[in-house]
């Protein structure tokens, strides 16, 4: 599982096939990233390209793009991604592929949150929830809805609308159908109860997130839960959550990530 002498079988094998073998090093690139190898990740990524760039696979062409995006988007290469991003949607495009386009809007968005560039994560979020709407009662578009509401209520936030960001969260945490991402907006949306001292609301969306499988997700979770108990003065619970948070952060999720190379994240499966 953590060798790449598989796909790397499967690129020579298919070199002379525009096509499979820019499906090969796409692939390609994804093990190499999974394996921390960034350099080489984006060279087959563009290897990939350049064999892509005389077909119709726009699709495709779309997904390489936008896993060069999140590369660069990881080394903070924020510009960079941006135009990986923009060209990946230019693709999902001429693929008539709404879905993906929606996707890529969220990845911008993202970006512009990073950047504090709060009129852009609207304008591109508000873009893709238009889109949303215009397939509503389609399972996928129902899918990626939630997340969509998530970056929009942590941007309302920090621009201090915790109105609109409590409701925007609460609908995200309420129609999430991700497990994981669900427990992640309930973390944001008890960070803003505990910011605000209402500390029952706080722990009742910091428990929610108890019930994750996901070690770091758990260990998120009681660290807010520790700061809770904090500054309600109950030290010893503070310290026992604090405890449970530390040991958590420490689990090894080496073998967890080495069975994800051969399988593509849950969402572009979906997407594929």
């Amino acid at each position: 599982m953590q060798s790449d002498s598989l796909i790397k079988i499967a690129v020579d094998y298919y070199k002379d096939d525009g096509v499979k073998a820019g499906k090969a090093l796409f692939y390609y690139g994804k093990v190499a990233a999974l394996q921390d190898n960034d350099t080489l990740a984006i060279q087959a990524y563009l290897s990939a390209l350049a064999k892509l760039e005389k077909t119709e696979e726009y699709k495709l062409q779309g997904f390489v793009h936008e896993y060069i995006g999140v590369l660069n988007t990881d080394r903070k290469l924020y510009k960079d991604a941006l135009d990986n991003y923009q060209s990946s949607a230019y693709c999902f495009q001429k693929a008539v592929d709404t879905l993906g386009v929606i996707y890529v809007y969220r990845d911008i968005a993202r970006i512009y949150y990073v950047e504090q560039q709060y009129d852009s994560v609207y304008n591109y979020i508000n873009r893709a929830l238009s889109l949303c709407e215009e397939k509503k009662g389609c399972i996928d578009f129902e899918r990626v809805t939630p997340s969509l509401l998530q970056v929009k209520g942590i941007a309302k936030r920090n621009e201090g609308d915790l109105e609109n960001a409590i409701i925007l969260l609460k609908t995200a945490v309420e129609t999430e159908q991700d497990r994981h991402s669900m427990h992640h907006c309930s973390m944001s949306l008890g960070n803003i109860y505990l910011n605000q001292n209402k500390l029952d609301e706080a722990k009742r969306y910091f428990t929610l997130a108890l019930k994750s499988e996901r070690p770091r997700t758990l260990a998120g979770a009681y660290h807010y839960l520790y700061l809770l108990e904090k500054r309600q003065k109950k030290y010893a619970m503070a310290l026992y959550f604090k405890e449970k948070s530390d040991s958590l952060l420490s689990v090894d999720l080496d073998a967890k990530q080495a069975s994800q190379i051969l399988t593509l994240p849950q969402e572009v499966t979906k997407r594929v």
